[in-house]
């Protein structure tokens, strides 16, 4: 008779490896089998935080559910500035720790193993079929943790989305995030330009968000910490008639790179320039803010750079004193999905019991980690919500089974 799995999760990420590790910790006696497309489980999250892991930050909620979590799996954190991180900094040891501990609890644990598809059993239950086998594996719960489709090169290729969609689920256009952000306009001449600003993120008129810090020019947009973490806020939806690249357009970004002022402040910095008659225009900005902007703020305040300073009238001042505080850019879209940390959209949490993870259409389905539409700020907070609804789904999955029994 084939094997029945009390249960099977889809994905050996963080979340994954969260859920399986806390459902035998829950139940040990239940059946729990991992499987993962790769050859190895957390290649992704061996790979965060540039090598470091940056694992949570003390400002997510539920943070002492995290830590317990990684204190039972033996894995010591050290704090920086509210981020957390293991205290060896090494990603990778992470990830064998982690798939190391769900070994020993006796998760069964099969990678190379690639679902492509899945159905729910008249009774209950799930049939999975993995691509290159004839028999389906079965199981009385499953969970969803596939990722969403940021760093595809790990094997996050959106494959719970289709998972989601067949069994009825909703999904949230997903789309990159926390990545740079490209723009109508040509920023080519300030590439490489470094500026700290206060940065407004605007969708037809409405404020979306707002960051403050180091805005980095690309040749094709902007990126830094502060842009990448408003990138999670652009989120354009298909509309009939209307293609995505026109809705990205709804999105501005203004920059005030002048944040420490203002506007009769401002004004007053161009007062000692003003007095000498051979000063240019462009001396106006020259300890304000760097050359290439310089040039490009007069250029969007109609002022030629090398005319002579003396001759700017009252209102002309005023204009480049707005320009410099309300430099505005609009989005054309975002950065690929190689270079976006993470997925906003994804499975619609109005549809998913996030107590405990599970489907409010499917009983016995759950989700957990990227696949999620959920998308928050750089600092450990994505990885945070994958350790917390990983933990979720394996306790919520072993407690109603024990209860079943």
């Amino acid at each position: 008779m084939k094997k029945i799995w009390d249960i099977a999760v889809i994905g050996g990420g963080a979340a994954g490896l969260a859920a399986a590790i806390e459902a035998k910790r829950t139940a040990k006696t239940l059946s729990v089998l991992l499987l993962e497309k790769n050859a190895s489980l957390g290649r992704k999250l061996a790979a965060t935080g540039n090598g470091r892991c940056n694992l949570s930050n003390r400002a997510c909620a539920e943070q002492e559910t995290v830590l317990r979590f990684f204190a039972e799996a033996g894995i010591a954190v050290r704090e920086e500035d509210g981020r957390l991180y293991p205290y060896n900094e090494d990603a990778r040891e992470v990830a064998a720790v982690l798939t190391d501990r769900a070994r020993r609890l006796g998760v069964e644990i099969q990678t190379n193993q690639e679902i492509q598809s899945m159905e729910t059993l008249p009774h209950g239950g799930f049939h999975l079929f993995v691509t290159g086998s004839d028999a389906p594996v079965c199981a009385r719960k499953v969970l969803i943790a596939t990722g969403g489709k940021s760093y595809g090169q790990f094997g996050s290729t959106g494959d719970g989305y289709r998972f989601a969609r067949t069994l009825g689920h909703r999904i949230v256009t997903p789309v990159p995030a926390l990545t740079g952000i490209e723009t109508v306009e040509d920023v080519s001449l300030l590439k490489g330009v470094r500026v700290k600003a206060t940065v407004a993120l605007y969708c037809g008129g409405r404020l979306c968000g707002q960051e403050v810090g180091e805005v980095q020019f690309r040749t094709d947009g902007l990126s830094g910490i502060c842009v990448m973490n408003l990138s999670a806020l652009v989120k354009p939806q298909k509309q009939a008639g209307r293609s995505i690249q026109e809705a990205f357009r709804d999105y501005r970004l203004v920059l005030d790179l002048m944040p420490d002022f203002d506007a009769a402040a401002l004004q007053d910095l161009f007062r000692p320039v003003l007095q000498f008659p051979d000063a240019q225009n462009r001396d106006l900005l020259k300890t304000l803010v760097k050359a290439p902007l310089a040039e490009a703020a007069l250029g969007r305040a109609g002022i030629a750079p090398d005319a002579p300073a003396a001759q700017l009238t009252a209102g002309q001042l005023q204009e480049i004193a707005a320009v410099l505080q309300g430099f505005t850019l609009t989005v054309r879209g975002l950065k690929g999905w190689n270079e976006a940390q993470v997925t906003a959209g994804g499975v619609s949490e109005a549809e998913v019991d996030v107590g405990r993870m599970e489907s409010a259409l499917v009983p016995g389905l759950y989700f957990a980690g990227e696949v999620m539409e959920y998308a928050g700020p750089c600092g450990g907070y994505n990885l945070h919500y994958a350790w917390l609804t990983g933990i979720r789904a394996g306790h919520a999955m072993a407690a109603a089974l024990c209860t079943d029994r």
